[in-house]
């Protein structure tokens, strides 16, 4: 009996290895948009970090919605700024961020984060 557990679990083991080999693509980095690779784009990534006073006599649970709110604005404008400058196509595929209350000398709200974002660059072919 104990012959026969210790041939099922090599073969189970044997049976498992194939699958272990096969190579899993990197589906957190940013050029993979919905499991599937974004082609024709590079990735672009940007920090961003937003700090504003905390007002007194104001709940501060609103205050951070209002902090998040303008963080990302700057984040959904950092592929405006890519189009206007370098590219022709930008789509946001990956958002990360966070915000603390910092009571500290300064008592202020920071909401800092990462934009990934897949760029096609334009064209910089000079036709005569």
């Amino acid at each position: 009996m104990k012959s026969s557990a210790r041939v099922l679990t090599c073969a189970f083991a044997l049976a498992a290895f194939p699958a272990l080999s096969q190579e899993v693509p990197n589906r957190a980095s940013p050029n993979f948009y919905g499991g599937q690779r974004v082609p024709g784009t590079v990735n672009v990534q940007t920090t961003v970090s937003l700090s504003v006073p905390v007002e007194s006599g104001q709940e501060a649970g609103e205050q951070i919605k209002a902090a998040q709110r303008g963080f990302y604005l700057m984040a959904g404008g950092q592929c405006d700024l890519i189009l206007q400058t370098l590219a022709e196509s930008c789509q946001i595929t990956n958002l990360t961020s966070s915000a603390d209350l910092n009571r500290g000398s300064r008592n202020d709200i920071i909401v800092r984060g990462t934009v990934s974002m897949a760029v096609k660059l334009k064209d910089t072919k000079q036709n005569p």
